[in-house]
Order: C-alpha cells, then sequence, then structure tokens
C-alpha cells in the first residue's frame, strides 16, 4: 500500500501540482517560436536572399598606373606617369537572370521552412496525445484497482467463512501487484513523452507538461481525396519546393545562356606628358588621352552548353521527384484513413463489448457474494472489462494519430 500510494503521489506531481498545463495549440505555437531546427532553416533561408545583392553588381572596375622606368619620348615630350581605367559590362539581362536563380531558390528554402513545421507540429501532436493516452489509462488502472481490492475483501471474507479457497485471494492479490507495477512504468513513458515536448519547444527538458482532455473526443473525418490531392498538387510546401527548384534550374539556364553572350567594357588610357626642352613643338608636353571600347567574344561554348543540358536533367530529375512524391501521399492518405476507420470500428466494439461484459459482470458478483460461487468467471470477466477499457483508450488514441497523420499532409 505504501509503495502504491508513493507512486501515486508521483503521478499527481506529474499531471498535478507544479504543472505546467498547456493545449496543444500553444504547444504548437512554441515550436514555431523557439524549435531550432526551425530556426536554423529560416538563417538558411535568409543566407540565401542575402545573395541577390552578391549575384547583381557589376565586375569590379579596373584601375591601373604605372611609371617608366626607361621613359618614352613622344614627340610633344616624355611620358612621366600612365593610367589607365576600364569596367566590363555582361550581356543585357545576364545580372537580372542571375538574381532570378537566387530569388526562385530563396523561395525553395522558405518551402522548406513550412514542410519542416508540418513534420514537427505532428511529432508534438503525437507525443501530446501520448501523454493523454497514458494519464487515461492510470485512471483506469487506479479505479481497477479499487474494485479488484473489493474483490479481495470479499474473497477474504468467503475463505473465513468456508466458502471459498485461499488460492482465490492469492489470484486476486497477483493481479492487484500487476496493476501496481504499470504505475512506475506508465511514469516512465510520459517522462520520455514530456522530454519530446520540451525538446520540440526548446524548453527546460524537466517542465511537468499537463495536457488536456483531446483523445476522449472522437473527431470526424471527412475528405474528398480528388479534392485534397489537388490541393496538395498546388500549394503543399514540397511540390512548392520543387516548383522552385524547377524554376530555378529554368532560370539558371537563361543566364548561361546570357553568359555565353559576349561581354563588352569601356575605359580610359591617361598619359601624363612632360615638356620638351629640346624643342618647343605646338602643344608641347599635352598629355595623352585614349577612349576605348573592349568586346569579350566566348569562343569555346562547350561548357556552357554541357550546363544548360545539366539543367534539363536536373529539371526533368524534379519533376519524377513531384511525380513520386504525390503517388507517395496518395497511398499514404489512403492509408492512414483506412486506419482512422479500423480504430472507429474497434472503438465501437470494444464499448460494446464493455457495456455486455460490465451487466454479465454484475450479475456474477451478486451470485458470488452470496454463495463463493463462480470465482473463475468474476475474475475472467473484470479481467476482459480492464482490457476493453484499456482497448477503448487505445483506439482512441490510434484515432487522433491517423487524423494527425493526415493532416500532416493536408493542413498547410
Amino acid at each position: 500500500m505504501n509503495k502504491l500510494k508513493l507512486y501515486i503521489l508521483l503521478l499527481s506531481l506529474l499531471f498535478g501540482v507544479d504543472t505546467f498545463s498547456q493545449s496543444v495549440e500553444e504547444l504548437l505555437k512554441e515550436v514555431v517560436e523557439n524549435n531550432p531546427d526551425l530556426k536554423s532553416l529560416n538563417a538558411d533561408f535568409e543566407a540565401e536572399r542575402s545573395k541577390v545583392d552578391q549575384v547583381s553588381q557589376l565586375p569590379n572596375p579596373t584601375i591601373g598606373s604605372g611609371i617608366p622606368v626607361l621613359r618614352p619620348e613622344t614627340r610633344l615630350g616624355p611620358q612621366i606617369v600612365m593610367v589607365s581605367a576600364s569596367q566590363m559590362f555582361p550581356w543585357f539581362g545576364t545580372l537580372g537572370a542571375k538574381e532570378d536563380v537566387v530569388i526562385s531558390m530563396s523561395k525553395a528554402k522558405f518551402e522548406k521552412i513550412a514542410l519542416k513545421k508540418l513534420e514537427l507540429f505532428y511529432l508534438l501532436k503525437a507525443s501530446y496525445f501520448g501523454i493523454n493516452y497514458y494519464s487515461l489509462r492510470l485512471s483506469v488502472i487506479q479505479k481497477s484497482l479499487e474494485i479488484y481490492k473489493s474483490l479481495e475483501n470479499i474473497a477474504l471474507a468467503k475463505v473465513e467463512s468456508g466458502q471459498t479457497l485461499t488460492s482465490d485471494v492469492l489470484r486476486i492479490q497477483l493481479k492487484i501487484q500487476e496493476l501496481e507495477n504499470e504505475i512506475p512504468l506508465i511514469n516512465n513513458e510520459v517522462t520520455s513523452l514530456q522530454y519530446q515536448i520540451n525538446q520540440l519547444t526548446n524548453s527546460d527538458l524537466s517542465r511537468k507538461i499537463t495536457v488536456e482532455d483531446e483523445i476522449t473526443e472522437i473527431d470526424s473525418l471527412n475528405f474528398d481525396t480528388t479534392i485534397v490531392m489537388k490541393k496538395i498538387r498546388m500549394h503543399h510546401p514540397m511540390i512548392a519546393a520543387l516548383d522552385y527548384k524547377i524554376e530555378a534550374s529554368e532560370n539558371m539556364q537563361i543566364a548561361n545562356r546570357k553568359m555565353n553572350a559576349p561581354t563588352f567594357g569601356v575605359g580610359v588610357d591617361y598619359s601624363l606628358v612632360g615638356e620638351r626642352i629640346d624643342a618647343n613643338p605646338v602643344d608641347n608636353g599635352r598629355d595623352i588621352l585614349i577612349p576605348k571600347v573592349m568586346l569579350t567574344i566566348p569562343l569555346f561554348r562547350k561548357s556552357y552548353q554541357s550546363k544548360i543540358q545539366e539543367e534539363e536533367f536536373v529539371q526533368e530529375s524534379l519533376q519524377y521527384q513531384k511525380e513520386s512524391f504525390l503517388n507517395e501521399v496518395l497511398t499514404k492518405l489512403m492509408q492512414y484513413k483506412l486506419e482512422y476507420n479500423n480504430a472507429l470500428l474497434n472503438i465501437g466494439l470494444h464499448e460494446n463489448q464493455f457495456n455486455t461484459t460490465q451487466q454479465a459482470l454484475e450479475i456474477l458478483l451478486v451470485n458470488y457474494s452470496s454463495t463463493g460461487k463462480g470465482f473463475d468467471e468474476v475474475l475472467q470477466l473484470e479481467n476482459q472489462l480492464l482490457n476493453h477499457e484499456v482497448a477503448v483508450i487505445k483506439y482512441k488514441l490510434q484515432l487522433k494519430l491517423a487524423k494527425a497523420k493526415i493532416e500532416r499532409f493536408t493542413e498547410f
């Protein structure tokens, strides 16, 4: 008894006193605000977006100067200092095409954030509903313990009156020990699930969480597969990310074609000329200024053509990835819908069996209390009653998990 009270006290601390009670919606908000994986993906997105300024700039201008060691003489005087400056320009639209590539890739990374949210939301819901399940299971065990202890008192009275054997009492005590042993196991499971929630929300792992009762209420599941698949095909973050990658690949092809075009530049050469002292020609010492135009012609095009062909294969691969993902989603949605329907059927089955078993048990208990006979049937039905009640909440958990799995692909 002392051991049982200790475990109940520990669980009451876990589920009641000094706990941090939150709804699943509040915890999902914490995930969005605090999860380190999401923060990492957001930083990755910002880093990609910052590349726009890197690719949209012109090449740096070139400036040079020189002082001749052996001064060349011109008709108007010796060249003292030479200065040159030039600026190259890519073909029209090249910088814009490069910018489009970066923008498309940054959009793809942004969709990764939304995709990660769907995954984290499911993991949190699974842990949350798990804690809910174990708290309900604990209630069932505590109620069953009270029933078995009542049976133990009845059996002890029957032993004293000689109406039954001591073995009946021992069998009840074995069942009581079995149920008492489940309590610390439930405690361990709840602690593990709390760790998972606190890790997802980047909170103190020792934080205690009391969940609201979410799984006892049966949610309806009505969706048209065709409509849902159309929505996924058009708006799912994974599909959007792949579409943006295809767009980036197409923009890369455009950029490569423009990079394969000539580049041109403008510049000027300037020479400081000293005056002649041995003669005085017209414009003596006049400086030299030479404006110039430059053109770079890409004669070796094989690398550019190879890059364009590479991007064609990339686009083909990404299209196949979209098709594969949609097929996978359709298969999983049908599987999860089947899991939901099966859980619903099992809930109805075990609820009916629970009610029928309870009625039969009440009749047998009256007979056992008065005659001391039928103990085996009483113990068997009580065990079945416990199993049916646990099965109901287990299948309600499966119902919630199946719905959460579907929402992982549809709630975006």
